[in-house]
């Protein structure tokens, strides 16, 4: 999600898949990063309310993009791979 919202600047309509999901979601929400949806209905809601408000969401998502660090998936990438290698 932080690639989406911070490499791409896009706004997101999330759908959890998994509980953890749902946190994370709800916190895109509430900095008007994106919306979260459930069901059909919702998902529909939402795209209206993005594009009906879409510059307030574009411009939160374009200050969120300025301080994301695109690296932390790298970093986080190499960190797995060194402890891996150390396990053999």
């Amino acid at each position: 999600m932080g690639e989406i919202l911070g490499s791409h600047a896009k706004p997101i309509i999330g759908i959890p898949i998994y509980d953890e999901h749902t946190n994370q979601i709800e916190w895109t929400k509430e900095k008007k990063l994106g919306l979260f949806a459930q069901n059909r209905m919702q998902i529909v809601e939402a795209v209206r309310q993005m594009h009906e408000n879409y510059e307030e969401y574009a411009n939160s998502v374009k200050e969120f993009s300025r301080n994301f660090n695109g690296n932390g998936v790298n970093n986080t990438a190499k960190i797995v791979s060194e402890i891996l290698e150390n396990k053999k």
